[in-house]
């Protein structure tokens, strides 16, 4: 899956909720019968730096993780591998929505708003695809220097007729999840899928976080209406843009709403203080989270799998409070 093409803030709610606004095109990757086989594997750390006894939540896939999260938990962690078999013609990004949460990124140097209203909206759009079929691929393994963890197989639950078959996540939300390191995914292989054995290199969470002159451990303090300076340590090669990373930061109000911005991996990003505002975040003041997130998208090939892609998210997440100025 490639990332998304240009998006602003006026690409807002319905369709960036689930969607974006670009897909991506399979090209020749379907067989003759007219259909893709896809592949994704995500690979989630997020780390809670709040120094006070009020934790806050950390969002990962909801719909993958195998228990709950426990929110007084300093890091939760998940993985989540997904083979789904679909019409060529279907998108795949819509695809993924539809078996879980779809990733949706802006472009860099740009934000969009995430409510859970559009959401809901945005899930009707799911009675128009065809099935999807979750592959059995066997007893499915991913592995480090330093962990080898098994992963479960579990039926999907029962939305009727669209989405039928097994995926595969970790078996609890604390599994040890080092970064940076390489990864390796291998399969056993089955009646449905060929035995397969990939590896993606995972980079580093962020590290030395600041919103203004806080530590993200700190309760951050945020004007409505004023932009927000975060700064992190930089990717080596961000600033000669070679990164291979994207970093994304969300400030989730206990409204639910979700301030989305992505940066180049530099070290440094400005969130727009016209999106820190009651019409976006809703009454002030407000608590909300701030999570300053890495991701990695790494391509694979394996024999059957038509397009392939790891996707690494490692964030680190605080506490603020949004006050009128």
């Amino acid at each position: 899956m490639r990332p998304y093409g240009a998006l602003s803030t006026s690409c807002l709610l319905a369709v960036a909720a689930l969607v974006g606004c670009s897909a991506p095109v399979a090209g020749d990757a379907a067989d003759v019968n007219g259909v893709v086989t896809q592949g994704v594997v995500r690979v989630e750390r997020a780390i809670n730096l709040s120094r006070d006894a009020a934790t806050a939540p950390v969002e990962l896939d909801d719909a993958a993780l195998p228990v709950a999260a426990d929110e007084s938990a300093s890091s939760v962690t998940n993985v989540l591998a997904k083979f789904m078999r679909l019409s060529s013609a279907m998108d795949p990004e819509l695809a993924e929505g539809a078996v879980g949460q779809a990733f949706v990124l802006p472009a860099a140097g740009s934000c969009m708003v995430l409510s859970p209203a559009a959401e809901d909206d945005a899930a009707s759009s799911f009675s128009s695809l065809s099935p999807i079929e979750l592959l059995d691929a066997g007893d499915v393994t991913m592995r480090t220097d330093s962990t080898q963890m098994p992963l479960a197989a579990r039926a999907f639950p029962d939305v009727g007729a669209l989405v039928f078959g097994v995926f595969y996540t970790s078996r609890d939300a604390t599994s040890d999840l080092p970064a940076p390191a390489r990864y390796v995914f291998e399969s056993s292989g089955s009646g449905q899928l060929d035995r397969f054995a990939f590896e993606a290199d995972a980079p580093a969470g962020p590290e030395d976080v600041r919103v203004g002159d806080a530590d993200l451990a700190d309760l951050v303090e945020l004007d409505a209406g004023v932009g927000a300076v975060v700064q992190w340590r930089a990717d080596e090669g961000g600033e000669a843009g070679r990164t291979r990373d994207d970093i994304y930061i969300d400030v989730t109000s206990a409204h639910g709403a979700t301030v989305r911005c992505a940066f180049k991996d530099t070290g440094r990003g400005v969130i727009p203080g016209s999106l820190l505002d009651p019409s976006t975040l809703g009454p002030l003041p407000a608590s909300a989270t701030v999570a300053v997130h890495r991701t990695r998208q790494v391509p694979f090939s394996a024999s059957g799998i038509d397009l392939g892609e790891v996707r690494f998210d490692l964030s680190v997440n605080g506490r603020a409070r949004i006050a009128a100025h």
